[in-house]
Formats: C-alpha cells, structure tokens, sequence
C-alpha cells in the first residue's frame, strides 16, 4: 500500500488560520488562531453533522476576520471518534493534520508544570504542537485500502481479547487445581 503513509507537514506559514479540535464522543472543543497571536475563544461543537457546520461556520469567519488564506485543521489522534469530523473536512479547502497524543500530553507539562485535562486547554496546545511542525499528514484509506485496515484492526483486537480470556482461564484452572 505505497502511498499510504503520514508525513511530518512543514511549518505553517503566515497568513494560515490554524483551526484545531480537541475530538470527544459526544462533544468536540474547538480554537482558532494565527501565527501572530490573533485568536478566538474556544468553543464546543457535537459530533454530529450539525456540529461539523458549526465549526465549518467558526473557521470560516475566523478565517475572514484574520485574512488568513490557508486553513489547516489539526486534532489529537486518539480512538476513532474523529473519523466522522475527517470525513466531513475531506471536501473542504483544508489541510488536515493530526497530533500525536503523547506530544500533547509533555508540551502541557512543560507550558504550565500541570498534565491536567482540560477541554479547553487541549485545542490550545494542539495548535502549539502544529506551530512547532510537529503535526502529521492524515492518510485516509478508500475503497479496499480502508475494508483492509478494519478488518485488521478488529483482528488485532480480537486477538488481545483472545489471549486476555486464555489467561483467565489458566489463572482459573490454577485457583481450582493447584
């Protein structure tokens, strides 16, 4: 599967909003800003269709009141909660990225010495990793590319369960019979 691969994207550049997405079951946070500072309060959006609207019509507006001619979408890849949010950016005129969680977690640490959790911190951050260079390109796989990648990840995981029943039946059999 040549071609598949994420790339480390390049700074971004002047004049790029940075729109990012802290991604949730339910509710996903949003922040909008520059590389000049400009920013707009954070906001909560559903992970819903209606939602997705609602953070198109925020990184619209954000866009035009900063002048900004480039978008770039980043969130932190955990779970597969923002796959309907990357389908839904697939057709717009955006770059999207993704940020290793791991990354988010330490540039907290060293911004304010807390790894607490916060909805709207993390957008905050986010946008500070992609600043930095440090985002991926995301890779959306169709047609065969994608059945193949679920079935090996629900495989993966049917194979963890697998070995986690198979040692609670020997830890069982053990308790039985010494």
């Amino acid at each position: 599967m040549k071609g598949l691969r994420t790339k480390r994207v390049r700074t971004v550049k002047e004049g790029t909003l940075i729109a990012t997405v802290d991604v949730g079951a339910t509710t996903n946070t949003g922040y909008c800003t520059c590389l000049d500072g400009r920013d707009m309060k954070v906001f909560k959006f559903g992970n819903t269709k209606e939602g997705f609207e609602k953070f198109w019509h925020m990184v619209d507006s954000a866009q035009t009141r900063f002048t900004c001619t480039e978008v770039v979408v980043g969130y932190e890849s955990t779970g597969p909660y923002a796959e309907p949010l990357v389908h839904y950016l697939i057709d717009k005129p955006v770059n999207i990225v993704q940020v290793n969680p791991l990354h988010t977690k330490r540039l907290k640490e060293v911004n304010d010495n807390s790894p607490g959790k916060t909805d709207d911190k993390d957008p905050r951050v986010i946008a500070d990793i992609i600043r930095l260079g440090r985002a991926l390109s995301v890779v959306i796989p169709e047609g065969d590319a994608a059945y193949l990648r679920r079935l090996n990840n629900a495989r993966e995981r049917h194979i963890g369960e697998r070995i986690a029943l198979l040692n609670q039946m020997q830890q069982l059999v053990f308790l039985i019979f010494p």
